[in-house]
């Protein structure tokens, strides 16, 4: 009942404004709740103000449960439970939405806003392969990232931003204030203006004012001045670390070729960058410079022809939103026999491109411990030419210490293998009271359901919890109250000094409310006169823009007329200079395919009706001779294929003839007749026998 009582108040009160009482909210049938839900989510982000008529049920239900992922809403029922239910409008899982929706309604709010900019844009992992979208992800992910700095930024511009109430209730105090300071002025001057010598006072307090604040001004450009120096200071300490490592690390060099070997790499690395990187990059900048300068070069697009990009683009955006749903369709098709397969190609594509990345990163690190072994080599040759590495004392040493931390570790490596050792005592020991814990447990709970207190002893343990969690609160509360009687105390303290204090000032301000009073009343007479010669000039204009807005359509009506009326005069004119150039017959001079001129329409069109006849007449001759001949074609047709038959039925014959006379001929050279059976006739006269 609290929960519905909550979701009624909330729902009476702006921005919904339902006046619903808890008898007509219990009546909403499935269908309303549905609707409230999608209102709700319409007041949170403008994407959802749709007309759930207009919208299938399962698209409502995707979109709203979509919704809710965004928002972060925390269900525990089954997916399809949940839809099922959100489609069917079921009070048991309406309610828990409404009342968590309208409890966090503002943050809610601030969250639907984010996620319109933070939801990241689902793209297929093969789709990264091209460079261009890989490029453009990461400009939105970018794009992203500054989103979230700038609002975090506004956000706290928001915070630090005094409302205008309490900025008017500050000045209010500075006035109250100032009017207090002045009344002290005054006294105070009226006080002392008989004392002797109060002019030479009140010059010489005010130049030790001036001093003050002078001094004030000193301190803060000292305090500016030395932290300049620390910095100044730090600095300088950071050049001389850096000097001191450049002379140490070239007073470690003592082989001249090696320092101007360094010496000569680093002029061959910046002749390269000189030589190949400068040059290209200055290139491309100078590319980019060029097609920026084209671009500014280009006369200015007009507003129709931006209108017509805009629509060719969202075109495009349709056709590429429509071939992604199918190709989403096309993937998610569970009939798709490649579905698999192109997922495990996915997937081996990827590990592929990690275990390149990562032979590349192996690489580079093995070139670069090959380059510093190759110097460390050197350097130890360098030093060994002067003196030799170790001495026998120093390896004898070495030797000794190696020893004690052989036997350190032995000696540890053994207590680790006891401790493994008792751990797996202690862990197989820990399984067994755990499993004889479970049948004790099972044993009591048989007795205790035999003896008609089944639960005794779990209740019993719940109890002993509840009565140690009981005490704990006890404490805490104790200590609560006292905290809680020492605040009031100290509070009531508060009141009564802020009364006496605030005792003038309340008396100042039954004064200052009889003034509000006569000044709002005198604001009250004057709004309703503004109010009333406002309404009677904005009847006038919205007259005057009716009567203008009429009259621009009458200029629109007649501006359509005479451009109509143009045209025809135009079409008029041409047709009128087509009669006159025939008449003339000077309309055209055209050569026609059977080398004839023509001067004239009429003599071109019939030069055509000529020709079309000469065609009909063709065709129709064309006709008659297909009609007589069509009947003994058709016979002569039939004798050729029979007797292709019988040709090809005469050369299977000879060819069979031929087979089998060979086959003879064979035979007979033969000296004696062999007998020739299968395998399987073979066997069975080999059983016979």
């Amino acid at each position: 009942m609290g929960e519905i009582q909550f979701i009624v108040d909330r729902l009476n009160e702006p921005p919904f404004s339902m006046g619903l009482s808890l008898v007509a909210f219990d009546e909403k049938s499935p269908f309303e709740l549905l609707e409230i839900v999608n209102t709700i989510m319409g007041h949170l982000s403008a994407e959802h103000k749709i007309d759930l008529r207009d919208e299938t049920p399962e698209g409502t239900a995707t979109r709203m449960i979509g919704f809710f992922g965004v928002l972060n809403y925390k269900q525990t029922m089954d997916p399809q439970v949940f839809k099922t239910g959100l489609l069917h409008g079921d009070p048991g899982i309406i309610y828990p939405i409404l009342t968590w929706l309208l409890h966090k309604l503002p943050e809610l709010q601030k969250r639907a806003y984010l996620a319109r900019f933070l939801v990241n844009v689902e793209v297929p992992e093969h789709m990264f392969t091209d460079e261009e979208v890989a490029e453009v992800y990461q400009q939105y992910k970018d794009l992203q990232e500054e989103f979230k700095e700038v609002h975090k930024t506004s956000e706290k511009f928001k915070s630090q931003l005094i409302s205008p109430a309490e900025i008017k209730k500050a000045i209010v105090q500075m006035e109250e204030d100032k009017t207090m300071l002045e009344q002290k002025v005054e006294a105070l001057h009226s006080k002392l203006q008989s004392t002797d010598r109060f002019g030479e006072m009140l010059e010489a307090c005010g130049k030790l004012r001036v001093e003050q604040d002078e001094q004030l001004k000193l301190q803060d450009r000292f305090k500016e001045q030395h932290s300049h120096l620390m910095q100044a200071e730090h600095r300088l300490g950071q050049l001389k670390a850096v000097l001191n490592e450049k002379r140490q690390n070239e007073a470690g060099e003592k082989n001249i070729n090696v320092l101007l070997q360094k010496l000569e790499e680093e002029v061959n690395m910046l002749n390269r960058k000189v030589h190949n990187e400068l040059p290209q990059e200055i290139q491309r900048k100078q590319q980019r410079m060029e097609e920026l300068q084209q671009i500014l070069s280009q006369p200015p697009i007009s507003e129709e022809e931006f209108r017509e990009m805009q629509h060719h683009r969202q075109q495009l955006m349709r056709a590429i939103s429509g071939l992604e749903e199918r190709k989403r369709a096309k993937l998610a098709d569970p009939e798709d026999k490649l579905a698999m397969f192109r997922q495990q190609a996915n997937l081996v594509a990827k590990k592929k491109q990690q275990v390149l990345q990562r032979l590349e990163l192996l690489s580079s690190e093995q070139q670069e411990m090959d380059a510093e072994l190759a110097s460390k080599s050197a350097e130890l040759g360098d030093q060994g030419k002067g003196k030799s590495v170790m001495s026998a004392e120093e390896f004898r040493r070495y030797v000794s210490e190696l020893r004690g931390k052989t036997a350190q570790y032995k000696r540890m490596k053994g207590e680790l293998s006891e401790l493994r050792s008792e751990w797996g005592v202690l862990a197989r020991t820990e399984s067994i009271l755990k499993e004889q814990e479970a049948s004790v447990s099972v044993k009591l709970n048989e007795a205790e359901a035999r003896r008609g207190v089944s639960g005794f002893n779990k209740t019993q343990e719940d109890l002993e919890k509840i009565s140690q969690q009981k005490a704990e609160v006890d404490s805490v509360k104790g200590k609560t109250l006292e905290e809680i009687s020492t605040v009031v105390e100290g509070i009531n303290s508060k009141i009564k000094e802020n009364k006496n204090r605030l005792a003038p000032q309340i008396k100042s301000l039954r004064t200052l409310r009889t003034k509000f009073q006569e000044l709002e009343a005198e604001y009250l007479e004057k709004k309703s006169a503004y109010d009333n010669t406002k309404a009677g000039l904005d009847s006038e204009i919205a007259k005057l823009q009716s009567e203008l807005a009429d009259a621009e359509k009458d200029k629109q009506h007649e501006e359509s007329a005479c451009f109509y009326y143009e045209s025809l005069l135009g079409i008029e004119q041409v047709k009128l200079d087509r009669v006159l150039a025939e008449r003339d017959g000077k309309s055209l001079n055209r050569t026609m395919p059977d080398g004839t001129v023509v001067r004239s329409f009429k003599e071109l069109y019939a030069a055509k009706i000529q020709d079309q006849e000469r065609l009909t007449r063709e065709l129709r001759d064309r006709q008659k001779d297909i009609k007589e001949n069509h009947g003994p074609n058709k016979e002569q047709m039939g004798r050729f294929t029979d007797l292709r038959k019988l040709l090809r039925c005469k050369t299977e014959m000879q060819q069979r003839a031929r087979a089998e006379a060979n086959s003879m001929a064979v035979a007979e050279e033969q000296s004696t007749n062999i007998l020739t059976m299968d395998d399987a006739n073979a066997a069975d006269a080999y059983s016979n026998i």
